[in-house]
C-alpha cells in the first residue's frame, strides 16, 4: 500500500447554495463511511486534511489530527455553510503554504476540491496552480 498525504478543499461561498452544501456534506459522510475508513488512517500511511473556503480559508483539521473515522465525521457533520465569495486561489494557497509544510517528503500529496467551479479569481488560481504544478509539489 503506498502512503500519501491527503487534503480535502470544501468550497462553501455563497454560488454553492444550501441545497448543494448539503449535497457535499451527504457526499463526504458516505466517503469517510466507505472509502476514508478503509485508509487505515491509525497507521499513519494516509492523514487526512480537510480545509474549507469562501471568502476566508477555514481549516478544520490538519493532517494527522484525526486519525479515526468517528472523529473524521464528527468534524464534517459540524462545519457549516458559510457563504461569501469562492476564493479559490487562497484556498489552493493555503493548503500549499500551511497545510502541506512539514509534509512527509516522498510521499504523494493529493488535494481534492469540492467546488461549483465558478473561481472568484480565475487567473490567480491558475497561477496558484501552475505554479504547483511547475515547481513539483
Amino acid at each position: 500500500m503506498c502512503a500519501a498525504d491527503v487534503v480535502l478543499v470544501l468550497d462553501t461561498s455563497t454560488s454553492m447554495g444550501w441545497s448543494d452544501f448539503g449535497h457535499m456534506k451527504s457526499f463526504l459522510s458516505t466517503l469517510t463511511e466507505h472509502v476514508i475508513s478503509n485508509l487505515n488512517l491509525d497507521s499513519g500511511r494516509i492523514p487526512l486534511g480537510l480545509v474549507t473556503f469562501s471568502s476566508t480559508v477555514r481549516p478544520l483539521f490538519n493532517l494527522s489530527s484525526f486519525t479515526t473515522v468517528a472523529r473524521i465525521q464528527t468534524a464534517i457533520s459540524s462545519f457549516n455553510y458559510s457563504s461569501g465569495a469562492t476564493n479559490t486561489a487562497d484556498a489552493l494557497a493555503h493548503v500549499r503554504t500551511t497545510m502541506l509544510t512539514g509534509a512527509r517528503n516522498n510521499v504523494l500529496k493529493i488535494v481534492v476540491v469540492l467546488t461549483d467551479g465558478k473561481s472568484e479569481d480565475t487567473e490567480a488560481t491558475k497561477v496558484v496552480f501552475c505554479t504547483d504544478h511547475l515547481l513539483g509539489n
